[in-house]
C-alpha cells in the first residue's frame, strides 16, 4: 500500500477531529442560544398577562419565538454537519487501518455467500478477509446489493469494460465527492422496506386528485371555519363551529382507509428520500470529465434532487399528523391529511416514471464509487486491456490483491494464444492454488472494470467458473465426491451451451482412488479442448503432465517446486516449466512428529 495514501487519510482524520471539536461548540451555543430565545418568548406571553395586556409584551414574546426558530434550525443543521463529521471520521480511520494493515473494517457481504456459484466461494468473493469487504464502500442497503452483483455477474463485453474503467480513472482522484457519496449513502440508513413501500405506492392508483368533493372542501373549510370563529365571537354561538368540526372529521373519516393505505408505505421517509436527494445533488455537481457512464448519471440526475427532496418535505409533513397539534387542530381546520395526500398524488402523477432511474443512479455510483476507491487505495496497480477478439489471458507480475506487498509473490501467467490449458503441478504448499486465485481473482476484476495486481494483463472477457472448494452437504444428502461431479457437470453444461468459459480446477476427482483419477482427470481435460474454453488445473497427479504430449500447442506443463536442504523445506513460490519433480507430504508429516 502506498505511504502517500496513508499519510492524505491520517491528514484528514486531523482535519475532521477539529470540525468535529468546533461543531459541537457551536452546536452547544446555539443550544444554549434556544433555550434563551424560548425563555423571552415565555416571558413575554406571562409579563403580557401580568401587566394589563400591553402590546409591547406580545412583541417581545414573537421576538423570542422568531429567534427560537432561527436558532432551532441552525442547531438541527449544525446536528447534520456533525453527524457527516462523525461519518467521514470514521471512514478515514477505516481507511487507513486498511492501507496501513491491510485489515479491512467494512461490511463483508457475508449474507451473499453461496458455495453453489460459479467462483464466488472458491475465490474469497464474499465474507470475511474478502475482495468484495475490501472493495465496499456503499451506504445504502441497494448499493450493497448492487456491488455483490457486479461481482457475481461481472461485464462480459469489451466497450462496458473499458467504459467502465474510464468512469473509475476520473472518480478515483476525486476523494471529497467520493467520500461524501459513501458518508451519505450510510447516513441514509436504507431499510429492506423502504424501497419496496416507495414503490408500492407508486403503484396505488391516484384516488384523491381527481375528487372535486375533496379540492372544494380543503379550500372551503378553513374559509368557512373562520367565518364560524367570527360568528361565535360577535354573537357567542359556537354551534356553526362545531357542526363544521364534525363535518370535517365526518369527510376525514369516510376516506380514512385510503388515506391510511397511503401513509403506512410513505411514513418516515423523509429520511432516506432526503439523503437520496443529497446523493443526487452531489452526482449533478460532480466534476466528471469526458467518461461518458458519469455524464449520463449527471444527466439523469439533473432533474432529480430537487423532486426528491420536494417528495421529502410532503413525506415529513404527512409525518407530521401524528402530532396532536397538527392531527386534532389543523384536521379540524383545514383538513392537514388531504393537503397531504394530494400533495403526493400531484408528485406522483408528474415523477413516478422517473423515481426508479434516480434511484439507480445512486445505487451506480456506489458500485463505482467503491470500485474507485479501491484504485485509489492500489496506485501501484494497472488497468488491464480487455481484448474485444480471440481467448487470452496474459500478465506480467501477477499477484494476489489481498496479499501485503511485502508478502506477495508475483509470477508470469498467460494462457490462450500458445495453448487452451496449464497443467500445474507441484508439491503441498509449494503456491499452485493460491496462483490459481491469483489469476482468478485478478480477471474478476479486470471484468469489473478495476485495476488488477500486476505490471501488464490483457484479456478476453469469459465467464469465469471454478472448482476448487467442494464441499459436501449433510443437508441436501450431498456427499463430497457428488458435489465435485455436479459442479463439473455444471461448466460442462454452460459450454455444451455455447458460453466462453474461463476454467480453474485445484486437485479434481480428490473423491475417488488414484487409478480412477488419473483417468477421469485425463478425460476431462480431453473434453475441455473440444469447447470454448481456456483454463488452468492444479494437482498432484504428475502423470497428467504426459497430455503436453499427446495435445501440443493446446496444453503445457507448468510446476512450482519445494526444496529440502539441511533439513528444512524451502518454497521459492515461482511458476516455472515443465512438470513438478519434488514431493513433500513424507517430510512434513516427520518433521511433525506424525510418522
Amino acid at each position: 500500500m502506498s505511504k502517500t495514501v496513508a499519510a492524505i487519510y491520517q491528514q484528514r482524520i486531523v482535519q475532521f477531529q477539529e470540525a468535529i471539536r468546533k461543531e459541537k461548540r457551536l452546536t452547544s451555543t446555539l443550544a444554549w442560544c434556544r433555550l434563551a430565545a424560548f425563555l423571552i418568548a415565555l416571558s413575554g406571553v406571562v409579563l403580557f398577562f401580568r401587566n394589563g395586556w400591553e402590546g409591547a409584551w406580545l412583541v417581545l414574546s414573537a421576538i423570542g419565538l422568531v429567534a427560537f426558530v432561527f436558532f432551532l434550525v441552525r442547531y438541527s443543521k449544525s446536528q447534520q454537519r456533525l453527524q457527516l463529521y462523525n461519518t467521514l471520521l470514521d471512514l478515514n480511520q477505516k481507511e487507513k487501518e486498511l492501507v496501513t494493515t491491510g485489515q479491512s473494517g467494512f461490511d463483508n457481504g457475508n449474507e451473499f455467500v453461496n458455495d453453489q456459484h460459479d467462483f464466488s466461494s472458491d475465490l474469497d468473493v464474499f465474507g470475511p478477509s474478502s475482495i468484495y469487504q475490501h472493495i465496499n464502500r456503499t451506504g445504502t442497503l441497494s448499493g450493497k446489493q448492487e456491488l455483490a452483483v457486479a461481482l457475481r455477474q461481472p461485464l462480459q463485453d469489451t466497450v462496458a469494460i473499458t467504459d467502465t474503467q474510464e468512469a473509475l480513472k476520473v472518480l478515483a482522484p476525486e476523494l471529497e465527492f467520493r467520500q461524501l457519496l459513501t458518508a451519505n449513502a450510510l447516513l441514509a440508513k436504507e431499510e429492506e422496506s423502504d424501497r419496496r413501500e416507495i414503490y408500492a405506492w407508486l403503484e396505488m392508483p391516484i384516488q384523491f386528485l381527481n375528487n372535486r368533493l375533496v379540492k372544494v372542501a380543503i379550500w372551503a373549510s378553513p374559509l368557512l371555519v373562520a367565518g364560524a370563529i367570527v360568528v361565535n365571537i360577535l354573537t357567542g354561538h359556537f354551534y356553526p363551529l362545531l357542526i363544521l368540526i364534525m363535518i370535517n372529521w365526518l369527510l376525514l373519516g369516510a376516506s380514512q382507509k385510503k388515506i391510511m393505505s397511503q401513509y403506512v408505505l410513505m411514513a418516515h421517509k423523509e429520511r432516506i428520500l432526503d439523503k437520496f436527494s443529497v446523493l443526487l445533488q452531489l452526482v449533478r455537481k460532480g466534476s466528471f470529465g469526458a467518461s461518458r457512464l458519469l455524464l449520463q448519471q449527471q444527466e439523469t440526475a439533473q432533474e432529480a434532487d430537487v423532486a426528491l427532496r420536494q417528495l421529502s418535505r410532503v413525506s415529513g409533513a404527512f409525518d407530521q399528523r401524528l402530532n396532536l397539534l397538527v392531527g386534532i387542530v389543523l384536521n379540524s381546520v383545514m383538513l392537514y391529511d388531504f393537503h397531504c395526500i394530494l400533495r403526493l398524488e400531484r408528485w406522483k402523477l408528474k415523477h413516478r416514471l422517473h423515481i426508479t432511474k434516480w434511484f439507480d443512479v445512486v445505487t451506480r455510483l456506489e458500485v463505482w464509487n467503491s470500485l474507485a476507491t479501491y484504485a485509489y487505495n492500489h496506485p501501484e496497480f494497472t488497468w488491464p486491456a480487455p481484448q474485444p477478439e480471440g481467448r487470452v489471458m496474459e500478465a506480467v507480475a501477477l499477484g494476489h490483491p489481498l496479499i501485503p506487498a511485502s508478502d506477495c509473490v508475483k509470477n508470469d501467467g498467460a494462457v490462450g494464444e500458445k495453448d487452451s490449458f496449464l497443467i500445474i503441478t507441484g508439491s503441498n504448499m509449494s503456491g499452485k492454488s493460491t496462483f490459481l486465485r491469483s489469476v482468478g481473482t485478478n480477471l474478476l476484476l479486470a471484468m469489473c472494470g478495476a485495476p488488477v495486481c500486476a505490471e501488464q494483463m490483457r484479456f478476453t472477457p469469459m465467464r469465469l467458473m471454478t472448482s476448487m472448494r467442494i464441499k459436501d452437504s449433510i443437508a441436501s444428502h450431498t456427499s463430497y465426491f457428488q458435489a465435485e461431479l455436479l459442479r463439473l457437470q455444471h461448466i460442462i453444461l454452460q459450454l455444451k451451451a455455447g458460453e466462453r468459459v474461463f476454467i480453474l480446477l485445484d486437485e479434481i476427482l480428490k473423491g475417488t482412488n488414484s487409478e480412477d483419477k488419473l483417468s477421469g482427470s485425463r478425460s476431462l481435460i480431453e473434453h475441455f479442448l473440444r469447447f470454448n474454453c481456456l483454463g488452468m488445473i492444479a494437482t498432484h497427479d504428475l502423470e497428467l503432465g504426459h497430455l503436453e504430449d499427446s495435445y501440443p500447442g493446446q496444453i503445457r506443463n507448468y510446476c512450482f517446486e519445494s526444496t529440502i536442504q539441511d533439513d528444512h523445506l524451502y518454497f521459492d513460490y515461482r511458476i516455472q516449466e515443465g512438470i513438478a519433480r519434488n514431493k513433500n507430504a513424507t517430510f512434513l508429516m516427520k518433521q511433525m512428529d506424525i510418522i
